[in-house]
């Protein structure tokens, strides 16, 4: 009897078929973690493997046998449907055919989503390899970058006709020795209602509208310093610039915030997110709070809440620095006794104390010269422009700048030393980490 597409991988790779199914659901897993911010917010996808080749005419007739595996499970559960369409979720998984069989992948997403797009590359993809090396030569992991990148390009492109490349040209391209700090609003292509025009939904109204197309990517980099955090660039019917508005993006439109060198966040759909930085797209989960207090009150457990939220403030307004900054923070002893030794060693600028929480434009303006700013979990910072010294103790990252790495090397020698301090790196490219002695976290600050 000859042996169905699955059982035959399993053969060759001398495993059984559930422990193929796990293995692939595995690599799956891989894919989606390499894509979210934090792991932990996967979502409980599914994999169902139909087990029986089947025409489409003969699934009508005799249904299908089906295999399914999740993502918090390593139990493999059998059963039968009369037709694809019954399984849960169905109308927003993503199904690829070959030879008569079916994966079908519930991502757990509702609506239009980059997930569909991303799952299609991954599974084209691997059942490529499977059927032409079988599993013991599968290489997929090298190009879950590549594979995720076709994906949202795709999604956008489809959906809003926004070239993802031509994004990243712009990003790419200084004004005046300046990356781009600037926003964006594009329609749906499909949705006529809500369209923006000279009349309706802009503070200002080009008379002569500009393609937004790569022939004229200089032309369009000039647009974007007409940008910020609070006034968009609208992209208009026709894939033209029409004007400037300061309201907030209509239901149809997405909206590009672009952070400065290679960096973006797309947020679409009601307030779906994806963004692109450090050479990775991260897709975003929204939250009933703050993605950065949630991370704030992790990093500062024990303190009150009122305290997180100053401190909040101070790392939101210091993330605003256009050409980067590093704040260390501990508790008032820990940082008082840092504090003498790095002014006495004449490492750093001594002022009086003041509260940072409690005037935006103080902080810009101690955090516009070179060093770390020195600052307790009060918000006081009586030390400006530390220079961050001490032996090298962690390997560094030949990615990161050396404002990164000497934050990473100065709170893993403090740690050794008995001494808990937290960095938060503002690079010039927009994007802000947090430095324990234990991980590095990336803060989405959300503006």
């Amino acid at each position: 009897m000859k042996k169905n597409y699955w059982n035959r991988l399993a053969e060759e790779d001398g495993i059984t078929r559930d422990e193929l199914f796990l293995k692939l659901r595995d690599l799956y897993h891989a894919y989606m973690k390499h894509l979210y911010n934090d792991p932990k917010d996967v979502p409980d996808f599914r994999i169902h493997f139909s087990l029986v080749k089947r025409t489409p005419d003969e699934g009508i007739r005799k249904g299908y046998k089906i295999a399914t595996v999740s993502r918090c499970s390593n139990e493999v559960i059998f059963t039968k449907v009369g037709d694809a369409a019954e399984i849960e979720n169905f109308e927003n998984s993503y199904t690829c055919y070959h030879a008569g069989y079916f994966i079908m992948v519930d991502f757990r997403e509702d609506n239009i989503s980059p997930l569909q797009f991303i799952t299609e590359q991954f599974c084209r993809e691997l059942l490529h390899q499977l059927t032409a090396y079988g599993i013991k030569r599968l290489k997929i992991t090298y190009m879950f970058e590549l594979l995720i990148s076709s994906g949202v390009t795709e999604f956008f492109y489809g959906f809003y006709r926004l070239d993802i490349n031509f994004i990243q040209n712009l990003c790419a391209l200084t004004y005046e020795r300046s990356y781009a700090n600037s926003k964006l609003y594009i329609p749906r292509f499909d949705v006529a209602r809500d369209r923006r025009t000279k009349k309706n939904g802009l503070d200002v109204a080009f008379s002569d509208p500009v393609l937004f197309v790569p022939d004229n990517l200089r032309q369009i980099r000039k647009l974007l310093e007409l940008s910020d955090k609070s006034v968009a660039l609208v992209i208009g019917s026709g894939n033209k610039v029409i004007g400037l508005t300061r309201e907030e993006p209509y239901p149809a439109e997405c909206q590009v915030r672009m952070w400065g060198h290679m960096s973006w966040t797309i947020t679409y759909e009601g307030g779906k997110k994806i963004s692109y930085y450090n050479a990775r797209y991260h897709i975003h989960v929204q939250k009933t709070e703050s993605g950065l207090h949630r991370e704030m009150q992790n990093l500062f457990r024990g303190l009150d809440e009122e305290k997180v939220l100053r401190l909040e403030t101070v790392v939101r307004t210091a993330g605003r620095q256009r050409h980067g900054t590093i704040l260390i923070i501990g508790s008032p002893e820990e940082i008082g006794q840092e504090t003498h030794r790095i002014c006495s060693m004449k490492s750093g600028t001594g002022i009086a104390g003041i509260d940072l929480s409690g005037d935006a434009e103080i902080i810009s303006y101690l955090t516009s010269i070179d060093g770390a700013v020195i600052m307790d979990t009060d918000c006081t910072c009586a030390c400006i422009g530390a220079i961050l010294d001490g032996d090298a103790v962690t390997k560094g990252s030949l990615a990161r700048g050396a404002r990164f790495n000497s934050t990473l090397n100065y709170i893993k020698r403090k740690a050794e030393l008995g001494k808990t301090f937290i960095g938060i790196v503002v690079s010039e490219d927009g994007t802000v980490d947090a430095v324990t002695k234990d991980r590095v976290i990336r803060l989405n600050l959300g503006n």
